[in-house]
Protein backbone atom coordinates (compact mmCIF):
# COMPACT_ATOMS: atom_id res chain seq x y z
CA UNK A 1 0.00 0.00 0.00
CA UNK A 2 1.17 3.52 -0.77
CA UNK A 3 1.00 6.45 1.65
CA UNK A 4 -1.77 8.55 0.06
CA UNK A 5 -0.90 11.59 2.20
CA UNK A 6 2.49 11.83 0.44
CA UNK A 7 1.02 11.79 -3.05
CA UNK A 8 0.16 15.54 -3.19
CA UNK A 9 3.81 16.39 -2.46
CA UNK A 10 4.96 14.07 -5.24
CA UNK A 11 2.48 15.71 -7.61
CA UNK A 12 3.68 19.15 -6.52
CA UNK A 13 7.29 18.16 -7.34
CA UNK A 14 6.16 16.83 -10.73
CA UNK A 15 4.33 20.10 -11.41
CA UNK A 16 7.59 21.94 -10.69
CA UNK A 17 9.37 19.62 -13.15
CA UNK A 18 6.75 20.22 -15.84
CA UNK A 19 7.05 23.98 -15.32
CA UNK A 20 10.82 23.70 -15.56
CA UNK A 21 10.63 21.75 -18.82
CA UNK A 22 8.09 24.17 -20.27
CA UNK A 23 10.18 27.24 -19.39
CA UNK A 24 13.27 25.50 -20.79
CA UNK A 25 11.58 24.83 -24.12
CA UNK A 26 10.33 28.40 -24.34
CA UNK A 27 13.86 29.72 -23.65
CA UNK A 28 15.47 27.52 -26.28
CA UNK A 29 13.22 28.84 -29.04
CA UNK A 30 10.08 26.69 -29.23
CA UNK A 31 6.98 28.70 -30.12
CA UNK A 32 5.07 28.09 -26.91
CA UNK A 33 3.59 30.43 -24.34
CA UNK A 34 6.33 32.38 -22.55
CA UNK A 35 5.66 33.25 -18.93
CA UNK A 36 7.73 35.41 -16.55
CA UNK A 37 9.05 32.10 -15.18
CA UNK A 38 10.90 31.46 -18.44
CA UNK A 39 13.59 33.89 -17.30
CA UNK A 40 14.08 31.79 -14.16
CA UNK A 41 14.27 28.31 -15.68
CA UNK A 42 17.44 27.48 -13.72
CA UNK A 43 16.00 28.39 -10.33
CA UNK A 44 12.79 26.51 -11.11
CA UNK A 45 14.67 23.32 -12.01
CA UNK A 46 17.30 23.44 -9.26
CA UNK A 47 15.27 24.89 -6.42
CA UNK A 48 11.67 24.21 -7.36
CA UNK A 49 12.13 20.67 -8.64
CA UNK A 50 15.44 19.20 -7.41
CA UNK A 51 15.31 21.01 -4.05
CA UNK A 52 11.76 19.79 -3.46
CA UNK A 53 12.63 16.23 -4.50
CA UNK A 54 15.71 16.06 -2.26
CA UNK A 55 13.85 17.56 0.70
CA UNK A 56 11.00 15.06 0.32
CA UNK A 57 13.38 12.12 0.23
CA UNK A 58 15.28 13.26 3.33
CA UNK A 59 12.43 14.32 5.62
CA UNK A 60 10.27 11.20 5.20
CA UNK A 61 12.49 8.93 7.36
CA UNK A 62 12.28 11.47 10.22
CA UNK A 63 8.47 11.04 10.42
CA UNK A 64 7.82 14.66 11.46
CA UNK A 65 4.86 16.13 9.54
CA UNK A 66 5.97 19.73 10.18
CA UNK A 67 9.08 19.14 8.04
CA UNK A 68 6.90 18.81 4.94
CA UNK A 69 6.82 22.61 5.04
CA UNK A 70 10.34 22.58 3.54
CA UNK A 71 9.43 20.97 0.16
CA UNK A 72 6.18 22.93 0.17
CA UNK A 73 8.11 26.21 0.49
CA UNK A 74 10.65 25.33 -2.21
CA UNK A 75 7.91 24.20 -4.60
CA UNK A 76 5.87 27.35 -3.92
CA UNK A 77 8.75 29.42 -5.28
CA UNK A 78 7.81 28.19 -8.76
CA UNK A 79 4.39 29.85 -8.44
CA UNK A 80 5.98 33.17 -7.52
CA UNK A 81 8.52 32.96 -10.35
CA UNK A 82 5.64 32.55 -12.80
CA UNK A 83 3.82 35.48 -11.20
CA UNK A 84 6.89 37.63 -11.92
CA UNK A 85 7.88 37.89 -8.27
CA UNK A 86 11.50 36.67 -8.42
CA UNK A 87 12.55 38.47 -5.21
CA UNK A 88 9.96 36.69 -3.04
CA UNK A 89 10.43 33.43 -4.94
CA UNK A 90 14.15 33.49 -4.20
CA UNK A 91 13.39 34.31 -0.55
CA UNK A 92 11.35 31.10 -0.40
CA UNK A 93 14.30 29.16 -1.84
CA UNK A 94 16.54 30.68 0.83
CA UNK A 95 14.09 29.59 3.53
CA UNK A 96 13.89 26.09 2.06
CA UNK A 97 17.69 25.77 1.89
CA UNK A 98 17.97 26.89 5.53
CA UNK A 99 15.36 24.29 6.47
CA UNK A 100 17.14 21.53 4.53
CA UNK A 101 20.45 22.48 6.17
CA UNK A 102 18.75 22.10 9.55
CA UNK A 103 17.51 18.63 8.57
CA UNK A 104 21.00 17.51 7.56
CA UNK A 105 22.49 18.98 10.75
CA UNK A 106 19.98 16.85 12.67
CA UNK A 107 21.17 13.77 10.77
CA UNK A 108 24.80 14.72 11.41
CA UNK A 109 24.18 15.21 15.14
CA UNK A 110 22.49 11.82 15.31
CA UNK A 111 25.23 10.04 13.36
CA UNK A 112 28.56 11.81 12.87
CA UNK A 113 29.73 10.56 9.49
CA UNK A 114 31.27 11.80 6.27
CA UNK A 115 28.00 11.14 4.45
CA UNK A 116 25.94 13.60 6.52
CA UNK A 117 28.82 16.08 6.61
CA UNK A 118 28.71 16.17 2.80
CA UNK A 119 24.93 16.63 2.88
CA UNK A 120 25.32 19.64 5.18
CA UNK A 121 28.01 21.05 2.87
CA UNK A 122 25.71 20.50 -0.11
CA UNK A 123 22.70 22.25 1.42
CA UNK A 124 24.91 25.17 2.52
CA UNK A 125 26.03 25.58 -1.09
CA UNK A 126 22.38 25.70 -2.16
CA UNK A 127 21.85 28.42 0.45
CA UNK A 128 24.87 30.41 -0.77
CA UNK A 129 23.74 30.10 -4.39
CA UNK A 130 20.26 31.32 -3.50
CA UNK A 131 21.68 34.29 -1.56
CA UNK A 132 23.95 35.11 -4.51
CA UNK A 133 20.93 35.10 -6.82
CA UNK A 134 18.95 37.36 -4.49
CA UNK A 135 21.75 39.88 -3.96
CA UNK A 136 23.49 39.87 -7.35
CA UNK A 137 20.55 38.87 -9.57
CA UNK A 138 22.97 37.13 -11.92
CA UNK A 139 22.50 33.41 -12.56
CA UNK A 140 26.12 32.57 -13.53
CA UNK A 141 27.19 33.58 -10.00
CA UNK A 142 24.66 31.21 -8.42
CA UNK A 143 25.32 28.37 -10.88
CA UNK A 144 28.59 26.96 -9.43
CA UNK A 145 27.10 26.86 -5.93
CA UNK A 146 24.04 25.03 -7.24
CA UNK A 147 26.36 22.57 -9.00
CA UNK A 148 28.06 21.97 -5.65
CA UNK A 149 24.68 21.47 -3.95
CA UNK A 150 23.51 18.75 -6.31
CA UNK A 151 26.98 17.21 -6.65
CA UNK A 152 27.49 16.82 -2.89
CA UNK A 153 23.99 15.42 -2.30
CA UNK A 154 24.28 12.84 -5.07
CA UNK A 155 27.78 11.83 -4.00
CA UNK A 156 26.75 11.46 -0.36
CA UNK A 157 23.93 9.13 -1.44
CA UNK A 158 26.34 7.05 -3.54
CA UNK A 159 28.78 6.84 -0.61
CA UNK A 160 25.92 5.70 1.62
CA UNK A 161 25.21 2.84 -0.76
CA UNK A 162 28.94 2.06 -1.00
CA UNK A 163 29.71 2.07 2.73
CA UNK A 164 29.88 -1.73 2.91
CA UNK A 165 32.31 -1.98 -0.01
CA UNK A 166 36.01 -2.52 0.74
CA UNK A 167 37.09 1.05 -0.08
CA UNK A 168 40.16 2.01 1.93
CA UNK A 169 40.24 5.03 4.23
CA UNK A 170 43.03 6.58 2.17
CA UNK A 171 40.87 6.38 -0.98
CA UNK A 172 37.97 8.03 0.84
CA UNK A 173 40.27 10.76 2.14
CA UNK A 174 41.50 11.38 -1.40
CA UNK A 175 37.90 11.64 -2.54
CA UNK A 176 37.22 14.28 0.11
CA UNK A 177 40.23 16.23 -1.19
CA UNK A 178 38.66 16.20 -4.68
CA UNK A 179 35.42 17.60 -3.24
CA UNK A 180 37.22 20.30 -1.28
CA UNK A 181 39.06 21.18 -4.48
CA UNK A 182 35.74 21.95 -6.14
CA UNK A 183 34.75 24.39 -3.40
CA UNK A 184 38.21 25.99 -3.58
CA UNK A 185 37.73 26.50 -7.32
CA UNK A 186 34.38 28.20 -6.78
CA UNK A 187 35.73 30.40 -3.99
CA UNK A 188 38.84 31.54 -5.87
CA UNK A 189 36.93 32.83 -8.86
CA UNK A 190 34.76 30.46 -10.78
CA UNK A 191 35.01 32.46 -14.00
CA UNK A 192 38.81 32.62 -13.86
CA UNK A 193 41.45 30.18 -12.62
CA UNK A 194 38.80 28.74 -10.31
CA UNK A 195 36.86 27.08 -13.12
CA UNK A 196 40.02 25.14 -14.08
CA UNK A 197 40.40 23.92 -10.49
CA UNK A 198 36.70 23.04 -10.32
CA UNK A 199 36.96 21.22 -13.66
CA UNK A 200 39.94 19.14 -12.50
CA UNK A 201 37.94 18.32 -9.37
CA UNK A 202 34.96 17.06 -11.40
CA UNK A 203 37.22 14.92 -13.60
CA UNK A 204 38.87 13.35 -10.53
CA UNK A 205 35.49 12.78 -8.83
CA UNK A 206 34.04 11.07 -11.92
CA UNK A 207 37.07 8.79 -12.35
CA UNK A 208 37.03 7.90 -8.64
CA UNK A 209 33.34 6.98 -8.81
CA UNK A 210 33.82 4.90 -11.96
CA UNK A 211 36.57 2.98 -10.17
CA UNK A 212 35.01 2.55 -6.71
CA UNK A 213 31.22 2.58 -7.12
CA UNK A 214 29.04 -0.52 -7.38
CA UNK A 215 29.03 -0.39 -11.18
CA UNK A 216 31.53 -3.21 -11.67
CA UNK A 217 29.35 -5.55 -9.59
CA UNK A 218 25.81 -4.61 -10.67
CA UNK A 219 26.46 -4.21 -14.41
CA UNK A 220 26.85 -8.02 -14.62
CA UNK A 221 23.35 -8.52 -13.24
CA UNK A 222 19.99 -8.28 -15.02
CA UNK A 223 16.92 -6.05 -15.07
CA UNK A 224 16.91 -3.10 -12.62
CA UNK A 225 20.44 -3.54 -11.15
CA UNK A 226 21.92 -3.54 -14.66
CA UNK A 227 19.88 -0.49 -15.69
CA UNK A 228 21.02 1.38 -12.57
CA UNK A 229 24.67 0.51 -13.31
CA UNK A 230 24.44 1.70 -16.93
CA UNK A 231 22.68 4.91 -15.86
CA UNK A 232 25.40 5.57 -13.28
CA UNK A 233 28.20 4.92 -15.76
CA UNK A 234 26.57 7.24 -18.33
CA UNK A 235 26.13 9.91 -15.66
CA UNK A 236 29.74 9.68 -14.49
CA UNK A 237 30.87 9.98 -18.12
CA UNK A 238 28.81 13.17 -18.44
CA UNK A 239 30.38 14.46 -15.22
CA UNK A 240 33.82 13.77 -16.68
CA UNK A 241 32.96 15.74 -19.81
CA UNK A 242 31.48 18.54 -17.70
CA UNK A 243 34.83 18.77 -15.94
CA UNK A 244 36.63 19.03 -19.27
CA UNK A 245 34.22 21.75 -20.39
CA UNK A 246 34.81 23.62 -17.12
CA UNK A 247 38.54 23.72 -17.93
CA UNK A 248 37.97 24.93 -21.50
CA UNK A 249 35.26 27.36 -20.34
CA UNK A 250 34.86 30.61 -22.25
CA UNK A 251 32.66 33.57 -21.47
CA UNK A 252 30.46 32.99 -24.51
CA UNK A 253 26.90 32.21 -23.47
CA UNK A 254 26.74 29.08 -25.66
CA UNK A 255 29.80 27.63 -23.90
CA UNK A 256 28.11 28.32 -20.57
CA UNK A 257 24.92 26.68 -21.87
CA UNK A 258 26.84 23.53 -22.86
CA UNK A 259 28.40 23.22 -19.39
CA UNK A 260 25.09 23.78 -17.58
CA UNK A 261 23.24 21.11 -19.55
CA UNK A 262 26.07 18.59 -19.64
CA UNK A 263 26.05 18.67 -15.85
CA UNK A 264 22.31 18.91 -15.15
CA UNK A 265 20.94 16.80 -18.03
CA UNK A 266 23.86 14.44 -18.58
CA UNK A 267 24.90 13.88 -14.97
CA UNK A 268 22.04 14.87 -12.67
CA UNK A 269 19.13 13.42 -14.66
CA UNK A 270 21.09 10.25 -15.35
CA UNK A 271 21.39 9.90 -11.55
CA UNK A 272 17.65 10.51 -11.25
CA UNK A 273 17.01 7.83 -13.87
CA UNK A 274 19.23 5.45 -11.88
CA UNK A 275 17.65 6.16 -8.48
CA UNK A 276 14.06 6.82 -9.58
CA UNK A 277 12.83 3.19 -9.40
CA UNK A 278 14.16 3.06 -5.83
CA UNK A 279 13.36 6.56 -4.54
CA UNK A 280 9.80 6.94 -5.93
CA UNK A 281 8.42 3.78 -4.26
CA UNK A 282 10.29 4.70 -1.06
CA UNK A 283 8.70 8.15 -0.96
CA UNK A 284 5.28 6.57 -1.57
CA UNK A 285 5.90 4.01 1.18
CA UNK A 286 6.13 0.96 -1.10
CA UNK A 287 8.79 -1.75 -1.37
CA UNK A 288 8.03 -2.42 -5.06
CA UNK A 289 10.79 -1.29 -7.43
CA UNK A 290 9.37 -0.67 -10.94
CA UNK A 291 11.39 -1.60 -14.01
CA UNK A 292 10.73 -2.08 -17.72
CA UNK A 293 13.28 -2.47 -20.51
CA UNK A 294 11.83 0.52 -22.35
CA UNK A 295 13.60 2.67 -19.72
CA UNK A 296 16.78 2.05 -21.75
CA UNK A 297 15.18 3.88 -24.68
CA UNK A 298 14.52 6.97 -22.55
CA UNK A 299 18.03 6.80 -21.07
CA UNK A 300 19.53 6.69 -24.58
CA UNK A 301 17.32 9.61 -25.69
CA UNK A 302 18.32 11.63 -22.61
CA UNK A 303 22.04 11.29 -23.28
CA UNK A 304 21.62 11.83 -27.00
CA UNK A 305 19.88 15.12 -26.19
CA UNK A 306 22.70 16.77 -24.24
CA UNK A 307 25.33 15.54 -26.69
CA UNK A 308 23.27 17.10 -29.49
CA UNK A 309 23.05 20.29 -27.44
CA UNK A 310 26.85 20.48 -27.23
CA UNK A 311 27.06 20.25 -31.03
CA UNK A 312 24.30 22.86 -31.38
CA UNK A 313 26.15 25.21 -29.03
CA UNK A 314 29.57 24.58 -30.61
CA UNK A 315 28.35 25.30 -34.15
CA UNK A 316 25.74 27.91 -33.13
CA UNK A 317 23.05 25.77 -34.73
CA UNK A 318 19.73 26.92 -33.28
CA UNK A 319 17.56 24.15 -34.84
CA UNK A 320 19.86 21.53 -33.27
CA UNK A 321 19.55 23.27 -29.90
CA UNK A 322 15.75 23.31 -30.17
CA UNK A 323 15.72 19.64 -31.11
CA UNK A 324 17.98 18.76 -28.18
CA UNK A 325 15.64 20.55 -25.78
CA UNK A 326 12.64 18.65 -27.10
CA UNK A 327 14.52 15.34 -26.84
CA UNK A 328 15.44 16.04 -23.21
CA UNK A 329 11.83 16.88 -22.32
CA UNK A 330 10.45 13.80 -24.10
CA UNK A 331 13.01 11.50 -22.43
CA UNK A 332 12.27 12.85 -18.94
CA UNK A 333 8.48 12.80 -19.34
CA UNK A 334 8.47 9.34 -20.97
CA UNK A 335 10.69 8.00 -18.18
CA UNK A 336 8.36 9.41 -15.52
CA UNK A 337 5.21 8.07 -17.20
CA UNK A 338 6.83 4.64 -17.66
CA UNK A 339 7.82 4.57 -14.00
CA UNK A 340 4.29 5.36 -12.78
CA UNK A 341 2.60 2.94 -15.20
CA UNK A 342 5.01 0.14 -14.32
CA UNK A 343 4.57 0.80 -10.61
CA UNK A 344 0.78 0.73 -11.00
CA UNK A 345 0.94 -2.52 -12.97
CA UNK A 346 3.19 -4.15 -10.38
CA UNK A 347 0.84 -2.98 -7.63
CA UNK A 348 -2.05 -4.73 -9.41
CA UNK A 349 -0.02 -7.92 -9.92
CA UNK A 350 1.00 -7.88 -6.25
CA UNK A 351 -2.64 -7.49 -5.17
CA UNK A 352 -3.69 -10.41 -7.40
CA UNK A 353 -0.94 -12.59 -5.98
CA UNK A 354 -2.03 -11.64 -2.44
CA UNK A 355 -5.66 -12.54 -3.21
CA UNK A 356 -4.67 -15.92 -4.70
CA UNK A 357 -2.52 -16.64 -1.68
Amino acid sequence: MIKITRLPFILFAILCLLTGLWTGLSRIGWDIFISPGSAHHGAIMVGGFLGTLIALEKIIPLKKPTLFAIPLVSASSVVLFNLNQPFFATLLLILASIGLTGVFLHYLKRERSLIYGLMVAGSLQWLIGNVMLLTKQFYPLAFPWWVGFILFIIISERLELMKFLPVSKSKKNLFVVFLILFIVGVLISFHGVGNIIAGISLICISLWLMRNDLIGITIRKNDLPKFVAISLLAGYTALLLAGILFITFSNEWLAYDAIVHTFFIGFVFSMIFAHGPIILPGVLGSSIKPFHKILYVWLFLLHSSWLLRIFGDAFVNLPLRRMSGAMSAIAILAYLITLFLTLRLQFKNADKSHIRA
